[in-house]
């Protein structure tokens, strides 16, 4: 049947609060989780110290023949400046990840 009403039907205290909760947008939590913390590659770490050290105990007895090369002193310097350049950048990342 139909309602012939000419006033609209007053709604009731719970229709109220009902409107209420619907109408009421609560904030979504945004903020981002902490990321998880890495430890430090040992899989660069320790080739890095290998390095220096078969640089340092290997290169002892190398003679070679020519003048830049005498004594090994042209690959000491790489072997030993590559190996400590790993070290150091190993060390940088462990920084930046704190």
């Amino acid at each position: 049947m139909a309602d012939y009403s000419e006033f609209p039907t007053t709604p009731t205290a719970w229709q109220e609060r009902q409107a209420l909760d619907w109408q009421t947008v609560t904030p979504l939590e945004t903020e981002d989780a902490d990321p998880p913390r890495r430890r430090v590659d040992l899989g660069a770490l320790i080739p890095g110290v290998a390095f220096s050290v078969l640089a340092i105990v290997l290169m002892t007895g190398v003679d070679l023949p020519f003048g830049l090369w005498r004594d090994g002193g042209f690959v000491w310097v790489l072997l030993i400046g590559g190996g400590i350049a790993l070290l150091i950048s190993e060390l940088r990342k462990a920084r930046r990840r704190r």
